[in-house]
């Protein structure tokens, strides 16, 4: 499959592992150049590694960022002008589904929960717009079914994930001159670690 995406350049959040590692592998597959990151663990490192074997050592770079620290994020924008001059599409997928089953959680979880799924999601939107606005890039939202409808996953989870949803659209509305917003909501995914998996 051809989808033009031939040395297109690609930043993708939360991608050691699961939904984040799959995108990654399916935009080399198609030809672009990646940048993959999280917060650091060996599973980054592993997967770099596999995907330098698999399509190259010159189109994959793995670098360790906290997507909910604004000076982590500046960090790593300017790695991706050094390694790629700009970029052209940014994937933010960070997120963490696990939580409590309290129908109002404390303000610790919350604000884990919060964290995790929503600040990370607009600091890695505002240190990457004056790129892809350069670029006439795309920015893509990992969100969740669980911001769509309540079939009992975690409520700071969900209402982080709906929030997500809400600022795509917003952003897109406002954005449409210079850069494609979206988000996709993918259902429960099994992969080695996640929580159906355990």
């Amino acid at each position: 499959m051809n989808l033009g995406l031939e040395q297109k350049r690609v930043v993708i959040t939360g991608a050691s592992r699961g939904i984040g590692l799959a995108i990654a592998e399916q935009f080399l597959e198609e030809g672009a150049n990646t940048i993959i990151c999280s917060r650091g663990s060996s599973n980054l490192f592993e997967a770099e590694s596999r995907l330098k074997n698999s399509y190259g050592k010159s189109r994959v770079k793995a670098t360790i960022c906290d997507c909910t620290n604004s000076i982590s994020l500046e960090q790593l924008t300017s790695e991706v002008k050094t390694t790629f001059q700009g970029v052209d599409i940014v994937v933010s997928n960070v997120g963490d589904g696990r939580s409590v089953p309290d129908p109002l959680p404390s303000d610790d979880h919350w604000n884990k929960t919060w964290s995790a799924n929503f600040d990370s999601a607009i600091q890695t939107a505002r240190a990457f717009l004056p790129l892809l606005v350069e670029s006439n890039g795309c920015l893509l939202f990992i969100s969740s079914i669980a911001g769509i409808e309540a079939f009992g996953a975690p409520v700071d989870y969900s209402t982080a994930k709906a929030a997500i949803t809400a600022l795509s659209k917003n952003m897109a509305r406002k954005l449409s001159n210079k850069i494609r917003v979206n988000v996709l909501a993918p259902g429960n995914i099994m992969f080695p670690g996640s929580s159906w998996d355990e």
